[in-house]
This record gives C-alpha cells, sequence and structure tokens, in this order.
C-alpha cells in the first residue's frame, strides 16, 4: 500500500489529464500533502482517502454526462433548428423566384399598359391637342366617304364628347349635304339646323328618291318648302324617280346650280327635267334613262327627256340603260353641242332599235373629251369635233366582230382631222387592223396610246394587236407612225390579265426602238417614257 500511494501520486500516472479544478473538487488526495511532509500515512487513511477521492471522480463524471447530454440535447435542438432554418430558407428562395417572376410579369404588362396608354393619347390628339381649324379639316376628311353626310355629322362628330361637338357645330361645310334619305320631313328639326349650320354656304341635295309612295310626297315638299334664299344656295342636285313625279317637281330659281344628277325611272314625261329650267350656271349634267319602252311607245318618235336651255353646260354623262339609239338623243346633244367640252355615254351591247342617221353633222366646236361604250361610238358619225384631243372606246368584248368602234372614229377623222393627244381603245383584238392603222396614220400628235383585249371568251392570241406593235416598231428607213408617242400601254381582259406569248416580242422592240430620242427617215421621233 505504501508503494501504491506514492504511485497514485506521481504526476506521470494521474488518471485524468490536467485541467481547471472544479470548486467543489479537492486539489489532490490527503496522503499526497503528508507524504510530501515526511509522514506516511496509514491502510486505513489511505483507502479513505482513495473512496473520497473515488466519489468525487463519480460526481464529476455524473456531472460531465449530465452535461453532456445538455450538450446533446442542445446540438438535437440546433439541428433541428438548422433544418428549419434550411427549409424556411427554400421557402424564401422559392419565394424570392415568385416575386421575381411576378415584377417580371408586371413589369411587362406596365409596359403593355403605356404602350395602350400612348395609342389612346395619340387617338385623343385630335380633341386634347389641335386647334379647332386642324380638328374641322380632319372632320371634313372623315366625311367625304359617308353616306348619309348628315348621318355621320349627327350620330358620330356630335356625339363623342362636347369638344367634338362644338367644332362640328363651327365648321360649316360639314352641313351643306341635305340628304333625303336622312332627312326626308320639311318639319325636321335636322333640316333647319343643317341650314343655319351651314351659314349661307352653297348646299348640295342628295339621296332623293321620287317613288310613287309616301316617302316621296314628304321629300317633293322639302324640295318644294325650301325658301328662295335657300334655294339659291343650292349647288348640286342628286335626284332619281319617276318621270311623273319628277315632272311635278316645282320650277325654282337655282343661281347657283352647277351639277345636275337625273335617274329617270319607270316612266318618261317630256318635263321631267323641267324643275332644272331657272339653273343658268349648271355646269355638268348626269342623265340616266332606265324606263323601258315596246315598239307601240316609239311609234312617234322615242320619249326623251326635253332638255332646258343651259348655255354653260361643258360635262355630259349619258346613261342608255333602256337600249335606245344614241340617234334617240341627238336633238338633246345637239342643244348643248356649242358649250360641251366632255362626253360620256354608257349604253348596252346592242341597240334595241335601228339608228336613224341625221341629215347635218352636228358640230361641236369646244368638245375635248369622249368617252363612248359599247354600241353608242356610233355617234361619231354624227358629230364634227375639230378641237377634240381625248378618246375612249370601249367595245363589246361579247360580240366580238360584230361592231367595231374604229370605223366610227375613222369617220370623225376624216371629216374634222382633231390634233388628237390620247387614245384608249378596250376592244376585242381579233381580226383585221386595217380600220384601226387607218385611225392611227391620222393621229400624227398622238401622245399617249392604250390597248386592251377585252375578248370575253380568252383567247390565245391579239392579232390586231400585235399587228399595231409591229408598225409602231422604228426603222431609220421608214417613216415613223405616231413620232410623238411618249406613253404606250397594252392590257388584257380582266380574267385572263397574262400577257399573250404573241405580244411580248413586237412590244418589246417598240419600246427597245423607241427608248432615245432619234431620226428615222427625216423625221424626229420623242423617247417613250
Amino acid at each position: 500500500m505504501a508503494r501504491i500511494i506514492p504511485h497514485l501520486a506521481s504526476p506521470a500516472h494521474t488518471p485524468f489529464p490536467a485541467r481547471t479544478p472544479s470548486p467543489t473538487r479537492r486539489p489532490s488526495l490527503p496522503g499526497i500533502e503528508d507524504l510530501r511532509c515526511g509522514r506516511t500515512p496509514s491502510t486505513h487513511e489511505a483507502r479513505q482517502s482513495i473512496e473520497e477521492h473515488s466519489k468525487g471522480l463519480r460526481l464529476e463524471q455524473e456531472r460531465i454526462d449530465a452535461e453532456q447530454e445538455r450538450i446533446d440535447a442542445e446540438l438535437n435542438r440546433l439541428h433541428a433548428e438548422q433544418e428549419r432554418i434550411n427549409t424556411e430558407q427554400e421557402r424564401i428562395d422559392a419565394e424570392l423566384r415568385r416575386l421575381h417572376a411576378e415584377l417580371q410579369r408586371l413589369s411587362t404588362q406596365r409596359q403593355d399598359v403605356t404602350r395602350e396608354l400612348e395609342i389612346n393619347q395619340a387617338l385623343l390628339a385630335p380633341v386634347h391637342r389641335l386647334f379647332p381649324e386642324l380638328l374641322s379639316e380632319v372632320f371634313m376628311h372623315a366625311i367625304q366617304n359617308s353616306r348619309p353626310c348628315t348621318k355621320f355629322a349627327v350620330r358620330v362628330l356630335c356625339s363623342v364628347c362636347t369638344t367634338w361637338r362644338a367644332t362640328a357645330r363651327d365648321t360649316p361645310s360639314l352641313w351643306t349635304s341635305i340628304d333625303l334619305e336622312f332627312t326626308d320631313r320639311i318639319n325636321d328639326h335636322i333640316l333647319y339646323l343643317q341650314l343655319e349650320l351651314s351659314r349661307q354656304l352653297s348646299l348640295k341635295v342628295l339621296g332623293w328618291r321620287l317613288y310613287p309612295s309616301r316617302l316621296a310626297a314628304e321629300q317633293r315638299v322639302v324640295f318644294d318648302g325650301l325658301s328662295d334664299a335657300d334655294a339659291s344656295r343650292v349647288e348640286e342636285i342628286e335626284v332619281a324617280g319617276d318621270g311623273d313625279l319628277l315632272s311635278l317637281l316645282r320650277l325654282r330659281k337655282l343661281p347657283t346650280l352647277q351639277v345636275a344628277t337625273v335617274e329617270v325611272l319607270d316612266y318618261c314625261a317630256p318635263n321631267a327635267l323641267g324643275f332644272l329650267a331657272s339653273a343658268p350656271v349648271l355646269r355638268s349634267l348626269s342623265m340616266l334613262i332606265v324606263y323601258q319602252c315596246v315598239d307601240n311607245d316609239v311609234i312617234s318618235g322615242f320619249p326623251v327627256p326635253t332638255l332646258p336651255t343651259f348655255p354653260c353646260v361643258t360635262r355630259l354623262q349619258l346613261f342608255i340603260a333602256n337600249d335606245f339609239p344614241v340617234s334617240a338623243f341627238f336633238p338633246a346633244l345637239s342643244k348643248l353641242a356649242p358649250s360641251l367640252r366632255d362626253l360620256k355615254i354608257i349604253a348596252g351591247e346592242v341597240a334595241g332599235w335601228d339608228e336613224t342617221k341625221p341629215a347635218i353633222p352636228c358640230e361641236m366646236p369646244v368638245l375635248r373629251t369622249v368617252e363612248l361604250q359599247h354600241y353608242s361610238h356610233i355617234l361619231l358619225t354624227y358629230i364634227t369635233a375639230p378641237a377634240l384631243k381625248d378618246v375612249t372606246l370601249h367595245g363589246d368584248g361579247l360580240h366580238p366582230g360584230e361592231q367595231d368602234p374604229t370605223e366610227s372614229l375613222l369617220d370623225l377623222l376624216s371629216r374634222s382631222r382633231p390634233s388628237l393627244r390620247s387614245f384608249s381603245l378596250d376592244d376585242a383584238m381579233q381580226g383585221s387592223a386595217d380600220t384601226l392603222l387607218k385611225c392611227i396614220d391620222r393621229m400624227e400628235g398622238l401622245q399617249r396610246l392604250s390597248m386592251e383585249d377585252n375578248e370575253y371568251y380568252g383567247m390565245a392570241d391579239s392579232p390586231r394587236m400585235v399587228t399595231v406593235l409591229k408598225e409602231l416598231v422604228c426603222d431609220e428607213n421608214r417613216p415613223p407612225i405616231l413620232p410623238e408617242l411618249r406613253s404606250l400601254s397594252v392590257h388584257f381582259q380582266r380574267g385572263h390579265p397574262r400577257m399573250h406569248p404573241d405580244i411580248a416580242a413586237p412590244l418589246s422592240q417598240v419600246r427597245l426602238s423607241r427608248k432615245v430620242p432619234r431620226v428615222c427617215a427625216g423625221r424626229v421621233v420623242v423617247a417613250m417614257e
């Protein structure tokens, strides 16, 4: 035992590593101090000392175990907290990704909203930014293709906002068209509002339909009920109706009337145009003849409206929808001959009655432009037109070869020798081109030539056109045809828009030979455009 105590007391054999002494633990065995002092403890004392020390060690071990359990519990709590934090971080990351996506969506939506706002601002610009004068010009442009004009002005321009309404009411030109399809009663307040808002500007009476009905009577009352002051402002009239109803219209003084369009339907009364008799400055007259007749109706002559004296008419459009011969309208045309400058006649394919050629041709001294369709080309044999510049002939594509409009043109050119500048031929291009070439020979000063093959059945070739094109090819050793020609165009029937194979080569030769100015057989040939 005496050997054990010093061995246990040796620092080299201490069973526990050195550590900071606990407040409840003694610094060393009790016998150590005795040994250091030279006193040898007894066996009982040594045992007691060991037991006490062992007891202290057990208490220390229990304390360490408790502390370790506490630390383990704390570690477990921290691990659990870390897992919770990781889970929360994943949730936060997912939420961040969602928020980023939402921000991106909101950013895109904001761009869309900004763009829509810019568009809306642009749409609102005429109201908020334009001066009233400019806004009035916009209104005038918008109303040009809107019929009836009054309906558009009332229901659109005056119904958007107060700014538009005020501007529209202050724009007199918006209220100058009295459209009887919209204003058909003399007591209609819109009519009186128009007359007031138009501020003494020239008026147009449009959409007038005189059929045997209550509405026709009311529309007639509107025209007859206009005051003399308002009637004197009428510049244009557009009316369609039965001939008897037209003849019942009140004769009004129309000192400023310049344009008149009259459709005679169902029946023709000789005085159907009598309501225009007091229109001394009428410039343009359009007549549509629709009423049908049988042979018994024309025994004593064709029922054609009698034209009043119009000393200033320069433009006439005649639509013959009842197959009357052109000679039936010759007296009316003769009345307008001194002042007529532009003439257009639209007719069917074939006349229903034979033509009666007048004994003496009618001289039209100032006629410059004429456009004739189908059988109406026969008019050229009834007139002389020394000042004629522009001729357009539309032949019959359904019955090719039955009529040749160039024969009538040749008759005119042989008698009048006008200096034509433009010639357009819309006709079937089959058969001989002799008559057409004779016409072209008499057009020395022609500058524009247009040819269209309107043959309805779509033939694969155009021999008349080919012959003309070959003659137009310039050769230095041959006198040129149409030396002043600047524009040449060829077309084909709408159902067959592709160029016929026989046309390509001669057309190319013409263009190549007239590409630059040149001299052929001593004649100067201008370059084509």
